[in-house]
């Protein structure tokens, strides 16, 4: 399962935890995604993953073009 936006391909980024001491520990940030039930416009509805900025953005309603590797899965 890949935790990656179908449409903008944020995914997940990895930094360092800072304390008050400044000791540093690994730590990982990921996106939050939803499940979008989409129609791909020839008649096909796909299961995306869509990051939450996408979602927002009125993708759905502008039509904006899916990457051609989620159209053709």
């Amino acid at each position: 399962m890949s935790r990656a936006c179908d449409i903008c391909g944020k995914g997940v980024m990895h930094g360092n935890k800072v304390s008050k001491s400044y000791n540093h520990t690994h730590r990982t940030w990921r996106p939050n995604l939803i499940t979008v039930k989409a129609d791909l416009g020839n008649g096909t509805v796909r299961t995306l993953k869509v990051c939450t900025r996408c979602y927002k953005s009125d993708w759905l309603d502008k039509k904006v073009k899916v990457p051609k590797a989620v159209a053709e899965n």
